[in-house]
């Protein structure tokens, strides 16, 4: 045996031969070397030739080794046999099968005993040796595949020793056009899931691009390259990251680039498309998901295989789910026809069906494709599936179809800093960046991803191609405080992301004045000095609440968020108006003009008591001569108060004044005039400032007469 270079395949042939008479042959080795996919596990190699010329008529026997330095990967039966090859002797009438099956001696040597080789009359003879199968992964890239020969015996003579019989090559690049991801606002599924349908009801999806290597990497399995072989050249996508609720629709067969119409979700080279496909002589790349295939890639059935050549234009519509489990899905796809003179590439577009939910946290999902059945053994095996390879991450296949600086775009992000100052409980604000393209052939498919957030959303969280994206924040009840939020703009691992940084200062929140009203009618009035008035306004709530009137206190009874009731100043006098200001917590609202006069009565809901001290009402009346109490605000000024009851007026009250223990509140006590018959009519109370003609009188309010 021969030994040559550790990154060489040897083939050595090792014949033992004898013969009835002295008969002798010359024979030469020959060989069309392939080229093989480099992540290719059993990998067929060239037919192995050997010619050989000698005594006419004669015979040989011999054993014939094969020898390589990297793993035999056919399949493998009981007692080491290896099945699947082909062993041919042809003396000139064709073609002969040898019947010995090839015995695997060690993980990188074969050996066919006692075959026979009959030359014909003229003293010819040719063997060929075909679908030898090894581990093309264990060699580098580009690396000769060689075959050694060595005769021994009396009889068969080699005048060459080597012969190459192929090299190794990477078959398959991939593109991501996009990433998908699963956002609060989710992605909308039409009635009718259908590829056109999808398309229409804009579901989100992403488009994955992947391409031979070399002409004929990817073979159906009819093809030579899979003679003897389990299935076609498949691929395997994975998914991976998806919520429990997402759901993913692919499509069932793919229309490769030479296709009438190719297959495309419109983002990426090709318009949008299911694909149509017409059988031809010369092939044209197609593909089939495999129904039933496992995780690996193996088994199963394509759901779809093309019809004769001349069949006609068949147009493809239909999808299938990918069932999500444990946030992964997979599918498989197998080549049907392909064009094995040219190189190939076809590309998909995945569809995501997701629920809108305002609670979840925006997810990036990750999405793989590798050359398909997916295995470890390097070796000769009963029952690993041929074809089968290795998991070697691909390439950008823009090198291949020779697109990267016109297919893919740029991303531009402007500006990537946006700042927004509001008070805690303050309005909504609004400002916007703006996302660029330039470049690319299709428009350019983007989405953006944030943390989940109270106060921050946009306009949009994904599109596509240059857009404005509005981004809208709410301080709500965020403590005053900096917050700070990143928003991704992702357009695909090959046109990459940019990053808008948006920061929102929230401050204490600002009082606002909106009503200034009479405490006792909540209608709008002036204020009157040492009564009660209440305000309407925003963000009165805090630990430390104060108002001043012209920067005089006024005592508060009550506040909340949106009201105060206070005590106005005695000290103001007879000024006829004031500025007034509510601070919170240290943040003063913005002064506001108020009236002030000298009285403004109003009777309080409920103020009316009979002289038993109940409340005057139309179940408890007051008795024609009995004196009623009236509780009221707004005239606590000097002058003249009085009263009216139905059409009399009570020109001397019984008592006018404060109500005792009451303060701001103002108590007037008169008689119910003793001739007035019963029934239910109207009280009021008037004040006459001092030195004035003008009387102020409060609204009526109810009074019954039993």
């Amino acid at each position: 045996m021969l030994s040559v270079s550790r990154n060489l395949l040897f083939l050595s042939i090792f014949a033992s031969a004898g013969s009835l008479f002295a008969q002798s042959a010359t024979c030469i080795t020959s060989a069309v070397p392939p080229v093989v996919h480099k992540e290719g596990l059993a990998e067929r190699v060239g037919d192995i030739n050997i010619t050989c010329n000698g005594t006419p008529s004669a015979v040989f026997s011999a054993n014939i080794a094969v020898s390589v330095n990297t793993n035999v990967s056919n399949r493998i039966s009981t007692g080491n046999l290896l099945t699947g090859l082909v062993f041919t002797v042809d003396s000139g009438s064709g073609p002969q099968a040898v019947v010995s099956q090839p015995l695997l001696l060690n993980p990188n040597t074969l050996v066919f005993n006692g075959v026979g080789i009959p030359l014909s009359a003229q003293g010819t003879v040719a063997l060929n040796i075909a679908n030898i199968r090894v581990n093309a992964n264990g060699l580098p890239i580009n690396n000769p595949i060689i075959a050694s020969i060595s005769v021994n015996g009396a009889g068969l003579a080699l005048t060459m020793s080597q012969v190459v019989v192929g090299r190794p090559q990477l078959g398959l690049y991939v593109s991501f056009v996009s990433t998908l991801i699963c956002a609060q606002n989710g992605s909308p599924l039409p009635a009718t899931i259908d590829f056109a349908h999808l398309i229409q009801a804009n579901t989100a999806f992403a488009t994955t691009r992947f391409t031979e290597g070399y002409a004929d990497a990817f073979a159906p399995k009819a093809s030579d390259v899979n003679f003897n072989a389990d299935s076609g050249t498949r691929v395997i996508v994975t998914y991976s990251g998806f919520p429990s609720d997402a759901q993913i629709f692919v499509p069932d067969v793919i229309a490769g680039s030479d296709a009438i119409q190719p297959t495309a979700g419109g983002d990426f080279e090709f318009p949008a498309s299911g694909g149509v496909y017409a059988p031809s002589p010369s092939g044209s790349l197609l593909l089939a998901r495999v129904a039933g295939a496992n995780a690996n890639g193996a088994g199963g059935s394509p759901v779809y295989q093309p019809g004769a050549t001349g069949s006609g234009n068949v147009a493809f519509n239909t999808v299938s789910q990918a069932p999500v489990v444990n946030g992964s899905a997979y599918v498989v796809y197998e080549v049907v026809d392909a064009n094995p003179n040219a190189i190939e590439f076809a590309q998909f577009p995945a569809f995501l069906g997701l629920a809108p939910n305002g609670n979840r946290s925006a997810s990036q999902t990750s999405s793989a494709l590798l050359l398909a059945p997916q295995s470890t053994v390097i070796n000769a095996s009963p029952t690993e599936p041929i074809p089968r390879f290795a998991a070697l991450a691909p390439q950008p296949d823009c090198t291949i179809v020779g697109d990267c600086a016109t297919a893919l775009p740029s991303l531009i992000v402007t500006p990537t800093t946006l700042q927004f100052t509001a008070a805690a409980n303050g309005k909504m604000q609004q400002n916007y960046f703006s996302i660029l393209q330039t470049g690319g052939i299709t428009s350019m498919p983007w989405q953006i991803t944030t943390a989940a957030s109270s106060w921050l959303s946009l306009s949009a969280t994904q599109g596509s191609g240059t857009s404005p994206v509005y981004v809208y924040v709410t301080p709500g009840n965020l403590a005053p405080g900096t917050y700070t939020s990143a928003l991704t703009i992702d357009a695909g691992p090959y046109v990459g992301t940019k990053t808008v940084t948006v920061t929102l200062n929230v401050t204490a929140p600002v009082p606002a004045i909106s009503q200034v009203l009479n405490a006792a009618s909540l209608v709008a009035a002036a204020v009157v000095p040492g009564s009660l008035s209440t305000l309407k306004g925003t963000n009165f709530a805090g630990k430390n609440v104060t108002a001043t009137f012209d920067g005089l206190p006024a005592a508060i009874s009550y506040s909340d968020a949106t009201q105060i009731n206070l005590l106005a100043p005695p000290a103001l006098g007879s000024r006829a108006t004031s500025q007034l200001v509510v601070t919170v917590d240290g943040n003063a609202s913005q002064p506001s003009t108020v009236n002030v006069a000298a009285f403004g009565p109003a009777i309080f809901s409920g103020g009316v008591l009979n002289q038993d001290y109940t409340p005057n009402d139309a179940s408890h009346g007051a008795t024609a001569g009995s004196i009623i109490q009236v509780f009221a605000t707004g005239f606590s000024g000097a002058g003249t108060i009085t009263g009216r009851i139905h059409d009399r007026d009570i020109e001397l009250p019984y008592y006018a004044g404060p109500a005792p223990g009451l303060p701001g509140i103002q108590q007037v006590d008169m008689a119910i005039p003793s001739d007035l018959p019963p029934m239910t009519t109207a009280v009021y109370v008037c004040a006459t400032p001092m030195g004035a003609s003008s009387t102020a009188c409060s609204m009526p309010v109810p009074l019954t007469i039993k």
